[in-house]
């Protein structure tokens, strides 16, 4: 081969190279969004996708982009936290659902992903978890509760959405820092269990406002304590476990999530799009008739929160004696 072949061959492969290389940086550097946004809700329809589908219209309104919602539910979260995990970090495909799927699932459990696949990306709503007893419980208050259960250990039947779920943990949170032992009965949902305790058959229950204020507004269920920071909105009469002299915090700090690596560039455009869209009047009135409150953390404070929650639970899961690992 002569050198001036070698010459020409050489130029024709640096200009590939160059090519393919200045392509490659212009499809990554391409505008966000370039196509519709897609939030992944792991959860069957209910509450939650109707919380995402109402941000998403208003969202879409600042990133000039369509935003889908689909629900991808089974295996407690984990099918669609999984698809959200294994896309591209490209912000289009997103999570909207509580940190549990990450901060619990691989606790107690072998889902097909880590906790540090996902990024924590912007928090939308917070709602504190609410103890409730039956009403014919025989304790009507927190402290009561407490002395009761000292008095008789593992008589005092907690009623969970499920083994291993973050309701389950919340309440053996709530038992470990308040020195107590519950007799744990693990239903399918929280539903079933707050039938039993109007049954009888189980004393106290921990749930959500919306799941637990329609049996205490009606006389059947009296609420002992919510663990949030501060009193929701939605429970004002309610007393924080903080103010009750126990010092835990637990709520449910639903928001969205992102692939590993997804640029901060992109985060922040989102963060931006979500923030006025929470901070709405609109998805205000929305929240409160949902008995959610709008609560819009930025990223890394909202990592910060879930970061906080899956230390505390790594703490109790070992203690339960939970999971396949």
């Amino acid at each position: 081969m002569t050198n001036r072949r070698r010459l020409a061959m050489g130029a024709s492969m640096l200009a590939v190279i160059i090519a393919a290389a200045l392509g490659g940086h212009h499809a990554w550097s391409q505008p966000f969004p370039s196509k519709p946004v897609t939030v992944i809700v792991p959860y069957a329809p209910g509450a939650t996708d109707r919380e995402a589908r109402k941000l998403a219209e208003l969202a879409a309104k600042q990133i000039g982009q369509p935003i889908v919602v689909e629900n991808k539910d089974g295996a407690g979260g984990a099918i669609g936290t999984q698809f959200v995990a294994q896309s591209k970090p490209d912000g289009h495909t997103l999570l909207y659902a509580a940190p549990a799927v990450i901060t619990v699932a691989p606790l107690v459990g072998k889902p097909p992903y880590k906790y540090e696949d996902l990024m924590a990306v912007a928090r939308a709503t917070n709602s504190p978890h609410v103890l409730a007893a039956r009403a014919d419980a025989p304790f009507k208050s927190l402290r009561e509760m407490i002395t009761y259960a000292n008095g008789n250990p593992g008589k005092v039947v907690f009623g969970s959405s499920g083994n291993g779920t973050a309701v389950h943990l919340a309440g053996e949170a709530f038992a470990d820092t308040a020195g107590i032992k519950f007799n744990h009965v693990p239903y399918r949902g929280l539903a079933p269990a707050i039938t039993a305790a109007l049954g009888g058959f189980v004393d106290v229950v921990i749930g959500l406002p919306s799941a637990i204020n329609p049996q205490i507004e009606g006389g059947k269920m009296r609420a002992l304590a919510q663990f949030g920071p501060t009193r929701a909105p939605a429970l004002p009469d309610v007393p924080t476990l903080k103010e009750l002299g126990i010092d835990l915090a637990l709520g449910v700090d639903i928001g969205l999530f992102a692939p590993k690596g997804t640029p901060p560039a992109i985060v922040a455009k989102i963060d931006d799009a979500f923030s006025k869209a929470i901070e709405s009047d609109e998805f205000k009135a929305f929240a409160a008739q949902a008995l959610v409150a709008p609560g819009f953390l930025p990223a890394a404070d909202y990592q910060r929160v879930v970061d906080a929650e899956r230390a505390l639970y790594a703490k109790i899961v070992p203690k339960l004696a939970l999971g396949d690992k």
